[in-house]
């Protein structure tokens, strides 16, 4: 009777081992309040830099895109700005470049209407005048663009 009363309360124990260390008896808690008021501080943080920094250099750069590089349709769309080009000639039955006596033959690319092999984006010249420059997003610290127009000044 010892034995079976000893079996009995070995197996008691390990049943209530079993059931206090499964996943289903441990419940979830939440985060402590100090977490949660660091996670709000954190929150609030991003989102006024979201608000000042990054949403108005997202609209600088929608401005700069749709003033420089696309084009109106006239039908409520756009388009990018491009010139279909072809390249002309090779090394040995092409253009004649050079100064001297003694010209090199080279390729050249053309402007063609129908069939292009590749599409050229044109820039609205005014993007490139010093006034379009003064734009807050071009002179702005974050930009990491150094404009053509800058460097040969």
């Amino acid at each position: 009777m010892k034995r079976f009363l000893m079996l009995v309360a070995v197996a008691a124990v390990a049943g209530a081992m079993y059931v206090a260390a499964s996943p289903a008896s441990q419940q979830a808690k939440g985060p402590t309040l100090k977490q949660f008021n660091a996670l709000k501080k954190q929150v609030a943080t991003l989102s006024k830099q979201v608000k000042t920094i990054v949403k108005p250099e997202a609209d600088a750069a929608v401005a700069i895109i749709g003033a420089c590089y696309l084009k109106d349709n006239g039908n409520g769309t756009a388009s990018f700005l491009v010139m279909p080009v072809s390249q002309r000639g090779t090394s040995a039955n092409g253009y004649e470049f050079g100064t001297g006596t003694a010209p090199a033959l080279t390729t050249a690319l053309d402007e063609v209407a129908s069939s292009p092999q590749a599409y050229l984006q044109e820039v609205d010249p005014q993007c490139a005048t010093t006034s379009f420059l003064g734009h807050g997003a071009i002179r702005s610290g974050s930009s990491r663009v150094q404009h053509w127009v800058e460097r040969t000044r």
